[in-house]
């Protein structure tokens, strides 16, 4: 069960690759469990407004082990501002020596956009996900 909603998962970000707003990298560092992180994302733009769907694929890595995260981003761009604020689900693959594991994961997000494609992302996760991933990334 769990591969078919990752393949649905991937199916459904690959195939919002061609109306997307833009496509992106991002990478930064997480907080518990320790890591850095890279990956990339596309900017589906409004789906209403004034909400965004942005959904990122990321991989955290240290020496213990490695996070595959597989994310859907809804984001409501603050009027009149360079804020936003929003929630994202994820499901969250950890490959380790012993084995993996997996979990659908729920976190809350505020970033600023600056210098027009950048942007700079804090997310707190609520539910098995990293405590606090700090993220910094650009849009072409």
């Amino acid at each position: 069960m769990k591969k078919i909603i990752l393949l649905t998962f991937v199916l459904c970000l690959f195939a919002s690759a061609a109306s997307a707003a833009g496509f992106g990298v991002r990478g930064g560092y997480t907080i518990d469990p320790d890591q850095f992180h890279i990956g990339g994302h596309f900017d589906v733009g409004q789906i209403f407004e004034p909400m965004r769907l942005v959904p990122n694929i990321e991989i955290g890595f240290d020496d213990d082990y490695t996070l595959f995260a597989f994310n859907a981003d809804l984001i409501w761009d603050i009027p009149e501002s360079a804020f936003s604020i929003g929630g994202e689900v994820g499901l969250n693959i950890t490959d380790y020596d012993g084995g993996s594991n997996s979990d659908l994961g729920l976190s809350i997000l505020g970033d600023f956009r600056f210098a027009e494609k950048w942007f700079g992302e804090v997310k707190l996760g609520l539910v098995d996900s990293p405590d606090v991933k700090l993220t910094v990334g650009y849009t072409f």
